[in-house]
C-alpha cells in the first residue's frame, strides 16, 4: 500500500533531490518547502534559485511557496488526507506549528533529525524541556545515524525502537569519476566548509602551522569556502606559500579541486550551537577516493562512516596534536594515503538514496501502525 505523506522542510537542495524523487517513488508525497534559511545555512555568495533547478525534478508534487505554507500547514493536514506527515527539526515556528497540526488532525509525526547535542544558548536551554517531550510524543523518529540514535535514546522516555536511521547519502556520480592526478611535488590536504567556528578553521591552522614545523614533506593547505572568518583566515595563511584560501567555488569545480588533493580535513567543533549533524562533504571526497581526517565532532565520522584507520583517521575535537599527527601520517605516506583511499570508495557505496528512503519509509509505517493500533 503507497501511504499518503505530507513533507514539510527547509528548500530542497541540491543534495536532497534524489531523496525526494527516491520517497515519491515509493510513497505518494507532497512536499512542502517553507523557508530556504539562507540567513542561516547557505553561503550568502551563493545563488538560490527558488524554482529554475527543481522544476526539472521529476516528484509527485512540490509546494515551493516560501513562508506562506505556514498559515496554509492547519490546511493541508486537514481530513483524511495524509497517512503521515514528515518534519524535519528546523524551523522555531514551523516545527511546533506542523507538529501542533498533525496532533489535532490525528496524522501520525515522523521527526527527522541530524540532532545529537542539545544547544546550549539560552533559547535552546529555555526550550529543552519542549525539544525533549517532542522526541517522546512523535510516533516514529528518522535518524541522521546511529549517533543521533544513541543521543536519543539517552533521553528518558524515548523508546529505541521508535528510531530508524537513514545514514546521509549525496549524489556520486560527479565524485566518483574523479581520476586523481597527485604526482605533483607537493601533497595537497584540502578544506571544504564555510569558514566558521563550528568548522573547527582555526584549530586546523594550529595543527597546520605544527605539520610545517615538524615534516620535511612538501605540502599544501588549500581551504575551500568563505564565510564569517574569511578575513581573519586570509590575514592568518597571507603570505604563507603552504596555505591558500581559495574562498567560494562552485558544486561542478569541486571534483577537480579533489582531484588534486591526498586528503580532506573537517576538523569540526562542538559549540554553543552546533555540533556537525554529518558532513556531506565527506561523502563526496570518499565518493572521489580520498581518505579524510575529521574530529570527533563530525557526525559521519561518529557514525562510523570515517572508520579510523581504514579510510581515513578519527582525532579529539580541538586537538591540534592528535590533527596535526593525523595529517603528517598521510602528507607522509603516499601509500597509506592510496590505501586508505581506496578504501573511502569502497566503504561510502553503501551511503546512497535507495538505504535512505528505506529509512524514512520504515519510519511512517511503524508511526502509522501505531496509530492504527492505538485507535
Amino acid at each position: 500500500m503507497r501511504r499518503r505523506v505530507a513533507f514539510f522542510e527547509y528548500f530542497p537542495t541540491h543534495y536532497r533531490l534524489r531523496l525526494y524523487e527516491a520517497l515519491a517513488r515509493r510513497m505518494e508525497v507532497d512536499f512542502y518547502f517553507f523557508a530556504d534559511e539562507r540567513e542561516r545555512w547557505h553561503n550568502r555568495d551563493v545563488p538560490v534559485d527558488r524554482h529554475g533547478d527543481y522544476r526539472r525534478v521529476e516528484l509527485a508534487r512540490m509546494r515551493i511557496g516560501g513562508q506562506a505554507v505556514m498559515p496554509g500547514t492547519a490546511l493541508a493536514l486537514s481530513g483524511s488526507r495524509y497517512d503521515a506527515v514528515i518534519k524535519s527539526t528546523n524551523g522555531k515556528l514551523q516545527l511546533p506549528l506542523t507538529w501542533a497540526t498533525a496532533r489535532a488532525r490525528t496524522v501520525p509525526f515522523v521527526l527527522w533529525t541530524g540532532m545529537w547535542h542539545h544547544p546550549t544558548t539560552p533559547f535552546h536551554q529555555r526550550t529543552r524541556r519542549v525539544t525533549e517531550a517532542l522526541y517522546r510524543d512523535v510516533d516514529a523518529i528518522v535518524a541522521y545515524g546511529d549517533h543521533v540514535k544513541r543521543f536519543l535514546t539517552e533521553v528518558p522516555g524515548v523508546e529505541p525502537e521508535k528510531i530508524f536511521v537513514a545514514g546521509q547519502a549525496v549524489e556520486p556520480g560527479r565524485f566518483a569519476s574523479v581520476e586523481p592526478h597527485r604526482n605533483g611535488s607537493e601533497a595537497e590536504v584540502l578544506f571544504i566548509g564555510q569558514l566558521k567556528e563550528y568548522k573547527g578553521v582555526m584549530p586546523l591552522l594550529d595543527a597546520w602551522d605544527r605539520v610545517r614545523a615538524e615534516s620535511a614533506t612538501p605540502a599544501r593547505l588549500r581551504l575551500v569556502g568563505s564565510g564569517p572568518l574569511e578575513a581573519d583566515v586570509r590575514a592568518r595563511v597571507g603570505g604563507r606559500e603552504d596555505a591558500e584560501v581559495l574562498g567560494y567555488v562552485p558544486q561542478d569545480e569541486l571534483p577537480g579541486h579533489m582531484a588534486r588533493a591526498r586528503c580532506l580535513v573537517l576538523p569540526s567543533v562542538t559549540t554553543e550551537l552546533d555540533r556537525e549533524p554529518w558532513g556531506l562533504v565527506v561523502n563526496e571526497a570518499m565518493h572521489a577516493g580520498l581518505p579524510v581526517v575529521a574530529s570527533d565532532a563530525v557526525g559521519a565520522a561518529a557514525h562510523g562512516l570515517v572508520d579510523d584507520g581504514r579510510n581515513g583517521f578519527v582525532v579529539p575535537e580541538r586537538d591540534p596534536g592528535s590533527l596535526a599527527g593525523a595529517l603528517r601520517r598521510i602528507v607522509e605516506d603516499g601509500e597509506l594515503a592510496a590505501r586508505m583511499a581506496g578504501a573511502a570508495r569502497e566503504d561510502v557505496t553503501a551511503f546512497d538514496y535507495e538505504r535512505m528512503a528505506t529509512g524514512f519509509e520504515s519510519a511512517v509505517e511503524y508511526a502509522v501502525a501505531g496509530a492504527q493500533g492505538s485507535s
